[in-house]
């Protein structure tokens, strides 16, 4: 039978080799717009998928890093806040801060300084805290001026000795100019 004789709407008819090369030309056909349209998706999918778990897993090991040492975490926030609890405790208040310029000028008196002036500074709003500058004019000996610097350090409120000038006088005698600064904590002001 030649192949122009073969009537495709009787395929039936057709003989077995022509059939089978039929059958198979079309599952051959069928298969490929089956894999294209159906199972190349979901391999694509099935790929991002696999990236995707690849990332989850290394995310999850860091987070069950993290959380193997939660305990410790949580101890050393305890920790954290004691220590910020205290520090904010050495911060004066708006009503300690008066009262800090006369520790201030006890401090320099109790060593023997002579004030020229103490003047409050503009004050600086920050994040968390207000800065309350007050400028310092005092006079006296170097060893004095050391011993000043010393204890405004020791006072129980903190207080940063900042922008120090020293200049000769006469004498054995030097001029401290400095800025000392305290800060007030934002949620304890009232």
């Amino acid at each position: 039978m030649d192949l122009n004789e073969l009537d495709f709407e009787n395929v039936g008819s057709w003989p077995a080799l022509y059939r089978g090369i039929f059958i198979a030309c079309a599952c051959t056909v069928l298969s490929g717009v089956f894999f294209y349209f159906i199972t190349m998706p979901q391999l694509d999918n099935l790929e991002k998928v696999q990236e995707n778990e690849v990332v989850l897993k290394n995310e999850f090991k860091e987070k069950a890093a993290l959380s193997s040492h939660l305990e410790a975490y949580r101890a050393q926030m305890v920790d954290i806040k004691l220590v910020f609890k205290g520090l904010l405790n050495r911060l004066p208040s708006s009503a300690e801060v008066a009262s800090l310029l006369d520790d201030i000028s006890f401090v320099g008196a109790d060593n023997g300084l002579q004030f020229k002036s103490i003047n409050w500074g503009i004050t600086t709003e920050g994040e968390l805290s207000t800065e309350v500058p007050i400028s310092i004019q005092v006079v006296g000996r170097y060893q004095d001026l050391g011993h000043f610097a010393a204890d405004i350090a020791a006072l129980p409120r903190i207080v940063i000795l900042d922008n120090l000038t020293l200049t000769k006088g006469e004498r054995d005698l030097m001029t401290l100019n400095v800025i000392a600064k305290t800060y007030r904590y934002k949620e304890s002001q009232k």
